[in-house]
């Protein structure tokens, strides 16, 4: 009983603490706006490398250029991904700070770390694409056996990489070391928060393919002019139109609001439980007891200590990189340090 009180209590703790970055993201709604827009870009380019690669450059150079168009989308969607990832992060901490910025100016200060974007995207693109090729040369038992193990490898090494990469500004070998370290040393409190987002995230979509599903066979009935009843109640097969398309929009609606709910939360939760396990920092309207009796602090390993600086309040540096949320949201002791000062 006491090993299942523990497990219920953590996975409770870690449901708490979710509830909270709903809370404060909630605040915020436009960080909702960048997996959009970043969406849509991506869209574009593939529309782009439809028309050019497909459709002229596979009829002059063959199979191969689709191979490498395959390769070349692939990098250009992880930089953009990356980089309206990095400008959620910056916008997300602003806002913490209480010096909210609009979409534009994150993207604008996000510049500060292209090089490392362009770094990370290179080196994800040329992974994904060795995995993949791995993957193709495996069958059977064994093959399933050695593509669970890649997968395992490429959760524990992807998922904090890039809110790592954000905070310690490292190279990508780097950043997988310590995002393996990280969730290796913090796996059993923190992932029942992962997990309850996306169940939220499951249900929510789920309820949204049922009302797509619902116009379709509405569709169906109308098309054929058949009227079923169902517990009394009847479903015309004469339903117009419009109410069929409203129906179907409202479906897609719903599950692009579990999508995005999934994305942004989950990599806000990414950067906070990070930042606080390296710092001891959680972001205002976060209850840090809560945090506290849920997570480890000091859980990774952290980067290569710099003398910190003196605070406008007076306060000397504490020794290390704070990072994007150390030193700034404890009470007292001065201004709050300008976004720029970790945007280097």
């Amino acid at each position: 009983m006491g090993i299942l009180g523990n497990i219920f209590g953590n996975a409770k703790l870690g449901i708490q603490i979710s509830n909270q970055v709903v809370g404060t993201l909630l605040k915020d709604k436009e960080l909702f706006i960048y997996p959009v827009v970043m969406a849509i870009l991506s869209f574009l380019v593939l529309v782009v490398f439809f028309v050019v690669f497909v459709l002229f450059g596979g009829l002059i150079f063959g199979p191969l250029s689709l191979v490498v168009m395959l390769v070349f989308y692939y990098l250009i969607t992880t930089f953009i991904a990356t980089y309206f990832l990095f400008a959620m992060y910056i916008a997300f901490t602003s806002f913490v700070q209480g010096k909210k910025i609009g979409m534009v100016a994150a993207l604008l200060q996000a510049q500060a770390y292209l090089p490392l974007i362009i770094e990370w995207a290179l080196f994800y693109t040329v992974l994904i694409t060795v995995v993949k090729l791995l993957e193709s040369q495996f069958k059977g038992l064994i093959g399933q056996i050695i593509n669970f193990a890649i997968g395992i490898g490429l959760f524990l090494g992807t998922t904090f990489a890039v809110p790592i990469i954000f905070e310690e500004k490292i190279g990508p070998l780097d950043a997988m070391k310590r995002s393996a370290t990280f969730i290796i040393n913090n796996i059993g409190k923190t992932f029942s928060g992962i997990i309850y987002f996306d169940v939220i995230s499951l249900v929510i979509k789920v309820i949204g393919v049922l009302f797509i599903l619902s116009a379709l066979f509405m569709g169906f009935l109308n098309i054929t002019h058949t009227n079923i009843t169902l517990g009394g109640f009847t479903i015309l097969g004469h339903t117009s139109l419009f109410e069929i398309a409203a129906i179907f929009v409202i479906g897609i609606a719903i599950y692009v609001i579990g999508a995005l709910f999934n994305y942004v939360t989950l990599h806000i939760y990414y950067l906070v439980v990070y930042d606080y396990v390296k710092n001891g920092k959680v972001p205002k309207g976060l209850d840090e007891t809560l945090i506290r009796s849920s997570i480890s602090h000091g859980g990774v390993p952290g980067p290569t200590t710099k003398p910190g600086k003196p605070g406008k309040g007076g306060k000397g540096g504490k020794g290390q990189d704070q990072g994007a949320f150390g030193g700034l949201f404890q009470s007292g002791g001065g201004d709050s340090p300008d976004l720029n000062t970790f945007v280097k």
